[in-house]
């Protein structure tokens, strides 16, 4: 058994037509068309469109923005007609929203429908808070590695551990941090230098804080690891 089709939502349609339709020489032809008739009707002006709306009566409409404030500011139109007159101004609504004419004062409300854009927002932050650290910034060398972390009382935690300064970064608190592990083993962050990476970190989290995990290094391109590989 063949499925029966659904009607069309738009039911006739007439497109590009020049504004001189409406002149008596050519008025009673395209009355006969669309008088009386309910539908969504675009203004042009030369290629651009200028404005979008809705009618009950697509002929008295249109023919009314020769004169009003839109005069002189169209010359062509198309004119569509909606077979489910109950939707129109829900379509109106839509093309202003996508298509932003010109002439159009207000945007349209799409009336019952739910903006999920914080919804989605919320679910992105939620993502990225139980995601490790995403790391951001240009590729940078992988570090020479001279020797293992000194130790002894009084040493520096990573002093000799690398010949030259060696970018640090973390994302916190939707910030980017950047610092560098200096040859002498301090941490350089904001100007200040710090005996341990935990030190450095505690500047930007508070409370205690494990720095051998929060701050990362490129280990090869594109491979960002902790900090703590390099006690390895």
């Amino acid at each position: 058994m063949a499925r029966k089709s659904s009607p069309a939502l738009v039911s006739e349609y007439l497109e590009r037509l020049s504004g001189e339709m409406f002149e008596p020489a050519y008025r009673t032809e395209l009355s006969d068309l669309i008088r009386g008739k309910a539908g969504i009707y675009a203004l042009y002006k030369g290629e651009r469109l200028y404005y979008v709306g809705l009618a009950r009566n697509l002929e008295k409409r249109v023919g009314d923005h020769l004169k009003d404030q839109h005069a002189g500011k169209w010359d062509s139109f198309s004119v569509y007609l909606i077979s489910a007159s109950e939707h129109i101004k829900s379509l109106e609504s839509l093309l202003l929203r996508v298509l932003f004419p010109k002439g159009n004062q207000v945007s349209g409300k799409l009336v019952g429908a739910v903006d999920k854009k914080n919804l989605l927002l919320k679910a992105m932050k939620e993502t990225d808070s139980a995601r490790r650290a995403r790391l951001v910034g240009a590729h940078r060398p992988a570090p020479t590695v001279r020797k293992k972390a000194a130790t002894g009382r009084g040493a520096v935690a990573l002093a000799g551990v690398v010949k030259r300064a060696l970018p640090l970064l973390r994302e916190y608190g939707g910030e980017v941090h950047r610092a560098s592990l200096r040859s002498d083993g301090y941490i350089h962050y904001k100007g200040q230098k710090y005996r341990s990476p935990s030190a450095a970190a505690g500047q930007i989290c508070p409370g205690a804080v494990n720095g051998w995990y929060f701050w990362y290094y490129e280990a090869s391109k594109g491979d960002w690891v902790p900090l703590d590989r390099l006690r390895k």
